[in-house]
């Protein structure tokens, strides 16, 4: 399990990756690669190793959409099921976090929420955790609509 969020933006972590695809190991690598460096020999790459269980990603912002969805696309056409995909969601304004999940859901890569958080210990509001709990409890995110689920909470 590895925590270096930026093991694609060097050679090193590169050879590393290339060196993983030719032995017998189950990585993760659990902080989120960056999608901005996937191209087509990245995900060549990355379609050779043995995944623990998600290859992910992040979205902050909704200008990332696009990104991820042309890295998600390279990986596909690598050889990498839809499945495997993930995606961290930062939420910091729900509405557009709610354009981001459900666009990533449309393509078959599986969000996950994670309300913001500021550098001087600001909690999340009590919106950006309602919203994360209806993303990643997967069986509500599946099962009804977010205004569904938000008009519960405003009875």
């Amino acid at each position: 399990v590895f925590m270096d969020n930026n093991v694609l933006g060097c050679d090193h972590g590169l050879q590393q990756i290339e060196e993983m695809g030719n032995e017998k190991v189950w990585v993760d690598f659990n902080q989120g690669l960056d999608a901005r460096l996937i191209d087509k020999d990245v995900a060549q790459l990355l379609a050779r190793l043995h995944w623990i269980r998600f290859i992910r990603v992040a979205c902050d912002t909704i200008s990332m959409v696009p990104v991820v969805i042309d890295a998600a696309q390279k990986m596909v056409n690598a050889g990498i099921s839809r499945s495997r995909l993930w995606c961290y969601v930062l939420v910091q304004n729900v509405k557009q976090a709610h354009k981001i999940v459900t666009t990533l859901d449309k393509w078959g890569i599986t969000p996950f929420a994670q309300p913001y958080r500021d550098y001087d210990g600001g909690e999340p509001t009590e919106e950006q955790k309602h919203f994360a709990r209806w993303v990643n409890c997967k069986q509500l995110f599946k099962s009804c609509s977010w205004d569904a689920y938000d008009r519960r909470r405003q009875i």
